[in-house]
C-alpha cells in the first residue's frame, strides 16, 4: 500500500457536468496542497470521504479512493492522503 497525496483538483467547467471533479495525486508529500489547520483539513477529508473519487492504476484498473486522511507536516502544514493498492509513480 502507498500513500497518495492530494496535490490539486478542479471542478468540471462543461454545462451539465458541474458534479464531477478532477483530482490530482502524487507520492510526494512536499508536492501536496497543504492546509493550516488540521481542522481545516479534516472538513475537507469528511468532504473527500462522501464522494466517489476514482484513480486509474498504472494497468488501467480504476480505484475508488476510501478513508482520507490528514498528516501534519509540521505546526502550520497539513496535507490530505488517501492509500491506493499499487507503488507511486501517479
Amino acid at each position: 500500500m502507498t500513500k497518495a497525496y492530494l496535490t490539486k483538483w478542479t471542478s468540471a467547467k462543461k454545462p451539465g457536468e458541474e458534479h464531477k471533479a478532477d483530482f490530482l495525486f502524487d507520492h510526494d508529500p512536499e508536492k501536496a496542497a497543504s492546509w493550516a489547520t488540521k481542522d481545516a483539513a479534516d472538513d475537507d477529508c469528511h468532504i473527500l470521504n462522501t464522494m466517489s473519487v476514482e484513480i486509474t492504476s498504472p494497468d488501467g484498473a480504476k480505484h475508488l479512493c476510501r478513508r482520507f486522511e490528514v498528516e501534519e507536516r509540521n505546526s502550520d502544514k497539513f496535507v490530505v492522503f488517501c492509500m491506493l493498492p499499487w507503488s507511486p509513480r501517479l
